[in-house]
């Protein structure tokens, strides 16, 4: 039975043994987004205007960041892989350990998000209006929005490598290239359906205007820039809610079968 208690054990656990990704990528971070860019600003002889270089570091660490959790995730689930004892004999299922896996992923990658965001949004600071509580808003929405795409990777990622260690049990080495063709594959097809007009028939119902929200974020001093909004699908929203939910619950079956085998 999955308690509370053995959460917070397994979490534990997770963060003594991968906390020092989270150290590293944090001092990363910072060099790259504070120390490279002041270095650049102060040699380079007006190389470019405030704060241009600062924000595009930053920018440049959080999309790096995205990976590096994604390296992070892989490189928990590879070492209980290499001891699947660690599995066979806990008293906690397949899906519920690696659950927790992907709930210290995250929370380390947002709390990384966090302050890099911030940053991001302090290089700008000249160049919009706002109170210290639309600032805070933008931060909050920001970070929610990459954390719940990065979840779904997660899962994306925890179905494909099931399917990795399938087919490395019938075809070898070359399972790595099989897998990697299904994954970018389907994410080509994925886009194309949702950008086809059965997609917007089925799904795209119950809109949701987020506009209002535009009045508490930001306002940017040029005209010309400016947050928008679009509308939030109730429909759409909660099939990917269901979608995610069941290729979760699928990923983690199948996984559970690989490793028995």
């Amino acid at each position: 039975m999955f308690t509370l208690k053995s959460f917070v054990g397994q979490f534990k656990k997770e963060w003594v043994l991968f906390r020092a990704w989270l150290y590293v990528g944090i001092f990363l971070g910072i060099l790259i987004s504070i120390v490279i860019p002041y270095l650049i600003e102060r040699y380079g002889d007006g190389f470019s205007e405030e704060n241009q270089l600062q924000f595009a570091f930053t920018f440049l660490v959080l999309a790096l960041g995205g990976f590096y959790s994604v390296l992070q995730f892989v490189a928990s689930l590879r070492l209980d892989l290499r001891s699947k004892e660690i599995w066979l004999h806990s008293t906690s299922s397949i899906r519920q350990l690696i659950g927790v896996k992907i709930v210290f992923s995250l929370t380390g990658y947002t709390m990384f998000n966090i302050l890099f965001t911030g940053i991001a949004i302090y290089s700008l600071r000249a160049a919009f209006i706002a109170s210290f509580g639309q600032v805070l808003l933008l931060l909050v929405f920001v970070v929610a929005i990459i954390a719940l795409f990065q979840l779904m990777l997660f899962v994306s990622i925890l179905l494909f490598l099931a399917f990795y260690l399938q087919m490395k049990y019938f075809i070898g080495r070359f399972a790595i290239v099989l897998m990697m063709g299904a994954f970018f594959g389907c994410i080509y097809l994925w886009f194309r359906f949702t950008e086809s007009i059965i997609y917007v028939k089925i799904f795209q119902h119950m809109g949701v205007s987020l506009s209002w929200l535009e009045q508490y974020l930001p306002k940017f001093k040029l005209p010309s820039m400016g947050i928008r909004l679009g509308t939030l699908y109730v429909v759409e929203e909660l099939a990917l809610t269901i979608l995610f939910a069941l290729l979760f619950i699928i990923a983690t079956k199948w996984l559970e079968k690989v490793v028995l085998r």
